[in-house]
């Protein structure tokens, strides 16, 4: 912030009659204009984490399930997209949860299911499933580091006659989520470019 002298047309740096002035310090505990756009930076660049957590025991799925979607209702993890899912022994991946609800618990499902269309073969896809990544008009989610489609990183997550848990959230939640998805029989992690996640929460929020 510069002084009352500069802001009426002194030269920068100079009060109206010639001494040199300094910009005010910033206020305790706000951050200077560098340092904002600097956050701002990192909170957009930054990877998102996709989850895609396997469960032998349906009760145990339904148990991490309630946990991460309890961690959502109260605002203490910023979720993108959620939803629970079964593989039966026919190898189709159908939806069990997917909230049925209105407001940010229905957005969470809309691209919980956009997502496994887009990481999982058609042929595995069934239900609702069926066209939910295509028809979100997105070609794919790109891995952070290599910027190539993940789909061949997850497809192999969900074994025959299990439950999933599929999530996309901000890589800072990494520890709650971690602590949340205890039960499952394994869980596959991968960090996707935030730039491919925005388009995808994008095109679902616009159908």
């Amino acid at each position: 912030m510069w002084s009352e002298g500069e802001r009426r047309g002194a030269p920068p740096g100079h009060a109206p009659d010639g001494r040199r002035t300094s910009p005010s310090p910033s206020r305790p505990g706000q951050p200077t204009a560098r340092l904002r756009r600097t956050l701002m930076a990192t909170d957009t660049d930054g990877p998102v984490d996709l989850y895609v957590a396997a469960y032998l025991d349906e009760d145990a799925a339904r148990g991490d399930w309630d946990a991460i979607k309890q961690l959502a209702d109260d605002d203490v993890i910023k979720v993108e997209g959620l939803i629970l899912v079964s593989r039966g022994t026919d190898g189709k991946i159908n939806v069990k949860d997917d909230f049925h609800t209105t407001g940010k618990g229905a957005a969470w499902g809309a691209v919980g299911g956009a997502i496994v269309g887009l990481i999982f073969p058609p042929s595995m896809l069934a239900g609702a499933l069926v066209g939910a990544g295509a028809g979100a008009g997105v070609g794919g989610l790109i891995s952070h580091s290599e910027k190539a489609d993940i789909r061949d990183d997850v497809q192999d997550s969900l074994p025959l006659d299990s439950s999933g848990i599929v999530g996309m959230f901000d890589e800072q939640w990494e520890a709650a989520v971690d602590q949340a998805l205890t039960k499952a029989s394994t869980v596959s992690k991968n960090k996707v470019d935030a730039t491919s996640a925005k388009a995808l929460t994008d095109a679902v929020k616009s159908v």
